[in-house]
This record gives structure tokens, sequence and C-alpha cells, in this order.
């Protein structure tokens, strides 16, 4: 499925229809700026509006139809959304969505010649054991004071804590420090997010 018809189609749903409308359009000129915005949008309905629950499902149905076409500068986001479908459907118990999930994620990582699947395999080897997490950018956003870009970042590293999660974590990470770690950060978030307002913050700005 084509990334313009999968956006024709979440734009026609009705119950995604004001969250969309709401996302700038200098996002929705670029294809690649557009899918991130929407990935960026399920997971900050995810981590302050829990009862959008059917919402978040249905943007992730869609999101979750893109093929993998190696090109990652895209299949990132779409791997993304396929972690926070899988974190859903693993939540409710539904097996058979969070096995498909996974499966595309993994039929991705086994594309390609033998010494390309071995980097990517080695590469994800070192994401899961924490290796690539830095709060750099986080850290900047508390000492100039900028609250918006604060919780932009930290949505960010929640979104790779959930991927390290759903990926099978290895020490020194484990399940219930990023457990804790994911709650900390969420609860953070919408610290901020009550503060200065969820339009302050992207998609959304």
């Amino acid at each position: 499925m084509q990334l313009k018809e999968v956006f024709t189609r979440i734009e026609k749903k009705a119950e995604l229809h004001s969250y969309i409308e709401q996302i700038p359009a200098k996002y929705k000129k670029i294809q690649k700026a557009y899918l991130a915005a929407l990935v960026k949008l399920s997971y900050l309905l995810y981590i302050t509006q829990s009862d959008q629950k059917p919402q978040i499902k249905e943007l992730l149905d869609e999101l979750s139809q893109i093929p993998f076409a190696e090109n990652y500068d895209y299949w990132t986001w779409v791997e993304h959304a396929l972690i926070l479908q899988a974190r859903i459907a693993r939540e409710e118990g539904q097996s058979a969505v969070y096995d498909q999930a996974m499966k595309w994620i993994d039929d991705a990582l086994q594309t390609g010649e033998e010494d390309v699947v071995k980097v990517k395999h080695n590469v994800q080897d070192r994401f899961v054991k924490g290796e690539t997490l830095n709060t750099k950018t986080i850290d900047a956003a508390i000492t100039q004071k900028k609250p918006s870009m604060e919780c932009e970042q930290r949505i960010l590293y929640i979104m790779k804590l959930f991927k390290i999660k759903e990926l099978g974590a290895q020490l020194p990470y484990t399940d219930e420090k990023i457990d804790a770690e994911s709650q900390q950060y969420i609860e953070r978030v919408n610290e901020i997010i009550k503060q200065i307002g969820i339009q302050k913050v992207e998609p959304f700005k």
C-alpha cells in the first residue's frame, strides 16, 4: 500500500478527523514528515489520553499497512507504529495482532543480503541493551527552559524504551527497569502537557 493511499484513508476516518485537521500543513506537504507526525500523534495520544485507545488503534491499523521498502527514513517511523500496536495488543491480550506486528518487524530485519542482515542484527543487539540511549537533547531542553522541546524529546525517548521492551530487553536493561523509566517519563510528559497545553507539542505545532 502506497503512503499517499494510507494518508487518504486516515484522513477519511471520522474518529481521527479532529486530530488530523490540527496537524500543520507544513508536515502534510512532505510524505516523510507527515508519516512522522502521524506516528508521533499516536504516541502522544497513548501517553496523554489513554481513553482514546479506539482512535489510536484505528490510526495504527492504517500505519501498519505501510510495507517495508528498504528505506529506513520511512521504515523507522512505521516500525515505531508497529511497536505501539504490539504494545497495545499485548496489554489487551490480542495475541494475533501482537504476533503480526512483531512478524512485520522481524521480516524487515531479515530482508537483504547475509552481510546486511548481520549488520542489522548487530545494530538491534546494541539497541536492546540500551547502548544507543542518551538524554542529551532532554538535558539541553531543560537547561534552555524549553518545555515544549523537553516534552517532545521525552516522547521520542519513550518510543525507544517501548521498542526495547517489545524487542526483548537485554542486560543491563530489564523489563522492570524499562517499565519504571517509561512511567517516570510518561508522568513528566503529562505534567508538561498540563502546564503548556497539548497544542504546543508536536505534531500540533
